[in-house]
């Protein structure tokens, strides 16, 4: 425990420290790697908990996203209307595909939020008056309060960094709540937990739900930070990006969603910067990746240093034997 302990000091002193070291590039690409990481914990909520695969939740972000974009530049609602307007708008989306998914299994809970997914992207590019079209929505800014820009980079990073370390934070502890060991033992034996009288589809419900609104608050800061909203960010292509993020960094653990999406964004943009077919080296990278490490980079890391650890522990009881 004490060991977790010193790694969220570690994290936050970093995040910390980011904004003071670097430029406003690197700045801007830590904020889009949060946004991201938010979207990718959504994915590991539901896939490292339940075995669910679920190809939606930038679907989610992108609804949340819209919503911002429509009330606020369309209707002109202020700031915090818009966002709290657009987060019960997302959940409320997520209610309704829970529903209609929450009894399907594997494969075709895949394909039915692959479906339901599809399905919001057509409508962004179909429903011209309302979305834009492929042109999207554009002019979405956040205010100034007291002649500080949020709109700037470096404000907009301590807004992003607060709101993703607190849900990373609030996530940590619900892995280990009764709630979250229930969605491991779903996962290991339903039949077992329903026959022990634990509310099985209810929690599989909620676990759905919750993880849309995460997506939701990732596609909020999304649609500030880019200024526009079109329906790329709901095509199939963010939602493969977001799931092998969250493959690569190892969707079991609370850090390896957001460990894949700081990997492939930062080979996203050294490698771009010497060929112009980097998505062929990346992808190269990630098959690699993924045969040589199957559960993700955080494990490697974690068993690396359990087995540092282990030497020692056999010395102290070494030790211990010897004494008496």
């Amino acid at each position: 425990m004490k060991r977790e302990y010193l790694l969220i000091l570690v994290i936050i002193a970093a995040l910390v420290a980011w904004p003071l070291l670097m430029g406003n590039y690197a700045v801007s690409q830590a904020n889009r790697a949060m946004i991201y990481a938010l979207a990718a914990l959504s994915f590991s909520l539901l896939a490292g908990r339940l075995g669910w695969f679920s190809l939606c939740q930038t679907t989610f972000a992108g609804i949340s996203g819209y919503s911002v974009a429509i009330l606020g530049v369309r209707y002109g609602l202020p700031f915090p209307l818009v966002v709290l307007l657009a987060l019960l708008l997302t959940t409320f989306s997520a209610v309704i595909f829970g529903l209609l998914t929450v009894r399907s299994r594997k494969v075709s809970f895949l394909m039915l939020t692959l479906a339901l997914g599809q399905m919001v992207w057509a409508l962004s590019f179909q429903w011209v008056d309302v979305t834009g079209g492929y042109n999207g929505i554009a002019g979405v800014r956040l205010p100034v309060y007291g002649g500080i820009d949020l709109n700037d980079t470096r404000v907009f990073y301590v807004l992003v960094t607060t709101v993703t370390v607190a849900i990373f934070l609030a996530m940590w502890r619900l892995y280990r709540s009764p709630f979250g060991l229930l969605l491991l033992g779903i996962q290991e034996n339903e039949q077992r937990m329903r026959a022990l009288g634990h509310p099985v589809a209810l929690a599989r419900f909620s676990a759905f739900v919750l993880a849309g609104a995460i997506a939701g608050v990732a596609g909020v800061f999304l649609v500030y930070d880019m200024g526009i909203m079109s329906p790329s960010p709901l095509g199939l292509g963010h939602a493969v990006w977001v799931l092998t993020a969250a493959v690569l960094g190892g969707y079991r653990s609370l850090l390896g969603p957001a460990l894949g999406v700081a990997v492939l964004i930062t080979l996203e943009t050294l490698v771009a910067q010497y060929t112009d077919r980097h998505m062929m080296v990346i992808g190269v990278v990630l098959l690699l990746s993924i045969l040589l490490m199957p559960r993700g980079l955080a494990e490697v890391f974690e068993q690396r240093f359990t087995r540092k650890s282990k030497p020692q522990a056999c010395v102290t009881t070494t030790t211990r034997g010897e004494e008496p």
